[in-house]
């Protein structure tokens, strides 16, 4: 029985030291990456194509039914844009048709009312011209100038004839733009007439 027991013993260890062999030869594990990306891309791209094909095909449907709620819209848009364009040219037509009417019959009625609508015109302008000579005189304009002219001709020094002629100029530059701005506020005021 001992040597039975010690033959099983042999024999498990030497089936003991090849299992042994076979591990460490197996043990050494070598991967190939270009065949693991490989296959790792075709399973990842299969699961997405399933994946992702039903919410495509959601935003396709919804895209092409918003898709024809744009071109219906764009299309009653236009057809109005397009009545309206048909009213604007027959009031223009209907315009041009009054002015040749107009044009051939200048009555003393039609000059009058020409001569009405310039009333307003011709008192603002006698307004502005009576307010421009009232402030010249008030301010001193003229004897100002005049006083500059005399100051430039006395003076020698060319820095000096400058700075009278910078001062001069600035003023009736300054003087300027303030009945631009009046003119201005009057244009605004009499524009609907």
């Amino acid at each position: 029985m001992t040597r039975k027991i010690s033959e099983e013993l042999k024999t498990t260890a030497s089936a003991s030291a090849d299992l042994a062999d076979a591990v460490r030869k197996r043990g050494n594990v070598r991967i190939d990456t270009d065949k693991l990306t490989e296959h790792a891309v075709k399973v990842l791209d299969d699961r997405l194509a399933k994946a992702v094909e039903a919410p495509i095909q959601r935003v396709e449907e919804t895209l092409a039914g918003l898709e024809w709620r744009v071109s219906k819209l764009g299309t009653e848009k236009l057809a109005k844009v397009t009545d309206r364009a048909h009213e604007v040219v027959s009031a223009a037509r209907r315009a041009e048709r009054r002015i040749e009417q107009l044009s051939t019959k200048v009555t003393w009625a039609t000059v009058g009312r020409i001569c009405l609508a310039l009333i307003p015109f011709s008192v603002a302008f006698i307004m502005l011209t009576g307010m421009v000579g009232g402030i010249t005189q008030m301010l001193g304009l003229g004897p100002l100038l005049g006083w500059a002219w005399d100051s430039f001709a006395a003076a020698s020094a060319w820095w000096a004839k400058a700075l009278i002629a910078l001062a001069a100029l600035g003023g009736c530059g300054l003087f300027g733009w303030l009945l631009w701005w009046l003119g201005k506020k009057l244009y605004e005021s009499y524009r609907g007439w």
